[in-house]
């Protein structure tokens, strides 16, 4: 008798722990609020959750413990995020003219600005890690093609969770994806995280229960 193996089913984090899900939201739209000056104005699911490429750069960065390990990652476009970083330059201080950046310099500063807002969230999940008692590293952020996504594994694991949603505002949109690899899970029954509420609001005063 033949026997069929069963496809495993994509496990979404929102269904696993509400805390954790909360807190990576809420950092992925506060820090880059932070990072960039640029007001949020949606926040939502990803249409296609099981989909390999999101944008045609990518941004990623792990944090890791004996616990648990979180990678997270920023996918965009170009052309959907120019307006964060395209402002104008000096083409020199006799003319006084003003030029756009050029593909590289633009795609460069983007790189720059995804990489930098990585290290931002990474830090705000390991500081609430730690403040429930899981000391966790962060690695280096590192920037990439899009593309790679089809190179890379898509293994489902029964320990690994999920989420995908866009971040968008005025004139920019990008994806963000986490991947949350549970190593041991009793701690998952005492964290806790609430999200600031009011004007002015930032994660210094979330409270971790």
């Amino acid at each position: 008798m033949t026997v069929i193996q069963s496809t495993p089913r994509l496990l979404l984090l929102k269904n696993k722990n509400r805390h954790l899900y909360d807190l990576i939201r809420y950092l992925s739209k506060q820090r880059f609020t932070d990072i960039s000056a640029q007001p949020v104005t949606d926040v939502r699911d990803h249409a296609q959750p099981d989909d390999f490429v999101y944008g045609s750069h990518q941004t990623v960065i792990q944090i890791a413990s004996r616990d648990l390990r979180i990678t997270f990652k920023s996918h965009f476009k170009l052309g959907n995020t120019k307006v964060l970083t395209e402002r104008a330059r000096k083409n020199n201080k006799n003319t006084g003219q003003s030029v756009e950046k050029n593909a590289r310099q633009l795609q460069k500063s983007t790189y720059d600005l995804f990489m930098e807002y990585s290290n931002l969230v990474a830090g705000g999940i390991s500081q609430h890690l730690h403040a429930n008692g899981i000391v966790a590293g962060i690695s280096l952020p590192m920037a990439t093609s899009g593309f790679d996504e089809l190179i890379s594994s898509d293994e489902l694991r029964e320990t690994s969770y999920f989420d995908y949603w866009i971040i968008a505002g005025e004139e920019y949109q990008f994806t963000c994806t986490v991947c949350v690899d549970l190593l041991t899970e009793d701690w998952l029954k005492t964290f806790r995280f609430v999200e600031p509420t009011g004007l002015g609001s930032s994660d210094e005063g979330i409270e971790m229960l």
